[in-house]
């Protein structure tokens, strides 16, 4: 009898187990594993996405490693990558200490106000940012005027435009990481700053000798996570420059997307898209390995 009854118990955890996991396998597979396998097949195809899809073989892959506009917008995306990465994660753990340290008042109104950008979505981000950093009535042209300076063309300079982008992108996500970090730092032992208080370590030499190495598993989701929102950023470039001036601003996500939707080269899109993942996905496993977080110490 205690033998079924254990069989019993089993099964109906199994059952539980399946009951709890089968929609989100549903959703994975709906909404991620079919549209890869089709992404894959397409690459082979010249697919229009209306009549046309014939067989071609490794021709879309033959002529992306020879498309110079490929290698630009890779080229961008990397080092827009590169440029707003340390913002990424520096700015909120900056912040995060702040608003977690005693001698801040309002931490909880604090927490509130910055994270209130992170339930924006992309569109409202895009049209505050647009208005602060307009050519003529922009805020930021105004207080620069305010101080006898010459306004500056935002939207017509590439490289303003993509610090414009940068810009927007970390106030957006700012409130995120900071949520991260926050949650980190609470993690930490209340004895470790009670010993480095009573060997006379002042603010700044605790947040560097306890803070920041005992956050190192935190701060490497950060740029985990940091990492691949920078390298598919789409949303906030389409609300802001629109790829501009020209193709300056265009990254790897836009040219897929012209590629597809705008040149009904579905298969040619779908052979980049196959390749970028390929390279995003190399990426994230050499961040494993060099943090030692998702690999063997």
């Amino acid at each position: 009898m205690a033998a079924i009854r254990r069989k019993s118990n089993g099964m109906k955890h199994t059952l539980a187990f399946w009951m709890f996991v089968l929609p989100s396998l549903a959703l994975f597979t709906v909404f991620f594993l079919i549209p890869l396998v089709l992404s894959i097949a397409y690459s082979f195809t010249d697919y229009d996405g209306w009549k046309t899809m014939n067989f071609v073989g490794l021709t879309n892959f033959i002529e992306l490693f020879q498309d110079k506009s490929f290698y630009s917008s890779l080229g961008r995306t990397f080092v827009y990558t590169l440029f707003s990465l340390p913002f990424k994660v520096i700015i909120p753990l900056l912040i995060a200490a702040l608003v977690c340290s005693d001698r801040v008042a309002f931490k909880s109104f604090s927490r509130t106000l910055i994270y209130i950008p992170v339930l924006l979505s992309a569109l409202v981000v895009g049209i505050t940012i647009n208005w602060m950093f307009s050519t003529e009535y922009g805020l930021v042209n105004y207080i620069i005027t305010c101080f006898n300076g010459k306004p500056l063309d935002w939207a017509l300079n590439q490289y303003l435009a993509t610090f414009v982008i940068s810009f927007a992108s970390n106030w957006a996500s700012t409130g995120f990481y900071m949520i991260i970090f926050i949650g980190g730092i609470k993690g930490i032992s209340n004895d470790l700053y009670e010993a480095a208080a009573i060997d006379g370590c002042n603010t700044t030499q605790t947040f560097f000798k306890i803070t920041v190495p005992m956050l190192a598993p935190t701060t490497f989701l950060a740029v985990l996570l940091s990492t691949v929102n920078l390298l598919k950023e789409y949303a906030l470039v389409q609300g802001i420059t629109q790829g501009g001036p020209g193709d300056k601003t265009t990254f790897i996500i836009q040219y897929i997307f012209g590629q597809g939707f705008n040149q009904m080269r579905y298969g040619y899109a779908s052979a980049i898209s196959f390749i970028v993942m390929i390279i995003f996905a190399l990426i994230a496993f050499v961040q494993f390995k060099m943090s030692n977080e998702g690999g063997e110490n």
